[in-house]
């Protein structure tokens, strides 16, 4: 069972992840799974979840690529060593978010970019190269932030 880090100056938290080897993939393929199962329960319900979160310092997301709070035909994807290769110039979203990594902390304003090429490998160790705008764009980039020691809280809009 996967218990979740919390608190904003927590070690595990603040700290780059390393990227998943070649010889560690069947290893962090099978949390991925464990991680996509425990944000897809019923009784979790989030759109994403970064590695630190579950207290391992690897490049591994899960994310919910939701066009809308309101989307029901969303999937929910395993990112292995994502990157961003490209972002809109500006941060043109500026949206209210949240973290379970911070859950005595209320909502707060975040700017983001509207746009994202991304690349990343999938537990099969298929390279992926997709382009998210939106709310996806916005989930995943909080994701990746988790994967370099940055929390929401150190972007708030002023």
């Amino acid at each position: 069972m996967l218990t979740i880090e919390t608190g904003k100056n927590n070690k595990v938290l603040r700290t780059i992840c390393s990227p998943i080897k070649t010889d560690e993939w069947k290893k962090y393929a099978k949390l991925g799974r464990e991680m996509v199962a425990y944000i897809k329960n019923p009784d979790h319900a989030w759109v994403g979840l970064a590695a630190p979160q579950v207290w391992v310092e690897k490049r591994i997301i899960v994310v919910s690529l939701l066009h809308d709070w309101d989307d029901e035909n969303f999937s929910t994807v395993l990112m292995i060593n994502p990157e961003i290769l490209e972002a809109s110039s500006e941060l043109t979203q500026e949206v209210e978010e949240w973290c379970l990594s911070l859950p005595r902390t209320k909502k707060w304003y975040v700017a983001r970019h509207e746009n994202i090429k991304l690349k990343y490998f999938d537990e099969k160790q298929q390279e992926k190269v997709i382009k998210l705008s939106g709310l996806a764009s916005v989930i995943v980039q909080h994701e990746i932030d988790h994967l370099n020691g940055v929390l929401y809280i150190d972007k708030l809009v002023k």
